[in-house]
């Protein structure tokens, strides 16, 4: 005995009611479906974003320019970089010299804490041998701080408080010559 439905009919009855041995599986279609769609999106996006599809004018191709920055071991920009950085702390309200060299016995710890209190200066001791590279860097940033020393308490002030420390302006000497 045959049904009177055709095998198609029946197929679908089981799939739509999911009756008889066959559960349903909408949901794992569902997930395929979007999966499949989220997919094709992306690789939509991947072709667009590398130019694979290319519509309308033509862009030019972008040209790799490279650069070599000279400055890393220029003096003179390291200099700068120190001048940069005086000005900075000088905005902070920072005032300090940067000295090389082995740090001070405790007895000139009082005399940091008078500089300190008297002027507002810090001297840095920097306990290693410079390079020249750190001496450009330590003389432009001594550079800026004598001449904000010099504004905050005279020309005499500065240089004396310069020399004690052993500083010396090289490149603000030969500034300073006619």
């Amino acid at each position: 005995m045959e049904s009177a439905k055709s095998p198609q009919m029946v197929a679908l009855a089981d799939e739509l009611q999911g009756g008889g041995w066959r559960r349903p599986r909408r949901g794992i279609r569902a997930l395929a479906i979007g999966s499949g769609l989220v997919a094709a999106g992306v690789v939509f996006v991947m072709f667009n974003k590398f130019g694979v599809i290319k519509g309308g004018t033509p862009k030019p191709e972008p040209q790799l320019i490279g650069t070599i920055d000279l400055r890393l071991g220029n003096p003179v920009a390291v200099a700068e970089r120190g001048e940069a950085k005086a000005r900075l702390d000088i905005e902070a309200g920072l005032a300090q010299l940067l000295v090389y060299g082995p740090v001070p016995a405790k007895a000139d710890a009082a005399r940091a804490a008078r500089l300190k209190q008297r002027y507002g200066l810090v001297i840095v001791h920097k306990g290693q041998t410079p390079t020249p590279l750190l001496q450009a860097y330590a003389d432009g940033y001594n550079r800026v701080m004598h001449a904000e020393l010099e504004r905050r308490h005279g020309r005499e002030v500065a240089d004396r408080l310069l020399r004690e420390q052993g500083v010396e302006l090289a490149a603000q000497e030969k500034k300073d010559a006619p």
